[in-house]
């Protein structure tokens, strides 16, 4: 009987042990199907400086900023001023993506070559204090990633820094986007600091500030 009584208790206490394992693991399962549902809706929310494309797309006001910008920034470079003068301008980025958004397309129509390489994808670029986020909606997702800018004697630097998949982040996320654009082993974007005009004279990239919702330039013509 003491026997019997002793089994008894050994698969009760067995049992209680095997509801107790079931019921933690419903509970972490049903715990990391929660996490994933909110990853995933995290993953399809736009970054708040997100603008809709449709709607820059559509507004006549993005028509006016991006011919604007054209002109502006032709005129700025081909301008007569003494040699080694600085001399800046300041962009901002809602006319860069309206840029994007309404004159980027016109041009590709006659230059397939600056059409974007990526078919569907829609960029914009955004600026905050030092820093310019690069996004772009890819298959209804919007990956995004930050860069510096860095002037040294050799070009511009664009060093990266963190990544996003809509609000989720992802370490390294700009990195690898620069493997993909510099080939594998590429730490940074390089891009020149001096460039030729159409007369022959020389412009430099002297400095690059990055504030809150613009790029400011100075250079230098020669």
């Amino acid at each position: 009987m003491i026997e019997l009584a002793a089994e008894q208790e050994t698969k009760k206490a067995k049992a209680t042990i095997l509801r107790r394992a079931s019921r933690i693991a419903l509970w972490f399962a049903g715990s990391i199907a929660i996490l994933c549902a909110i990853g995933w809706w995290l993953s399809t929310l736009a970054p708040l400086a997100w603008i809709d494309p449709k709607t820059l797309a559509e507004d006549p006001e993005s028509d006016r900023r991006g011919r604007e910008l054209e002109q502006n920034l032709a005129a700025a470079l081909a301008r007569i001023r003494p040699a080694g003068e600085p001399w800046a301008i300041r962009i901002h980025d809602i006319d860069i993506n309206s840029w994007i958004a309404r004159r980027l397309p016109q041009w590709s129509e006659h230059d397939p070559s600056l059409a974007w390489p990526i078919v569907g994808a829609t960029a914009q670029v955004h600026f905050d204090s030092q820093v310019a986020t690069v996004s772009i909606s890819i298959n209804d997702r919007i990956w995004s990633g930050s860069f510096t800018s860095v002037v040294e004697a050799e070009g511009v630097r664009l060093i990266p820094g963190w990544g996003a998949v809509g609000f989720i982040p992802v370490p390294g996320g700009a990195r690898f986007a620069t493997r993909l654009l510099e080939g594998d082993g590429a730490s940074t974007l390089f891009l020149p600091r001096i460039f030729k005009l159409g007369d022959g004279r020389q412009v430099e990239i002297r400095r690059i500030d990055l504030v809150s919702g613009a790029v400011e330039i100075e250079f230098v013509t020669r």
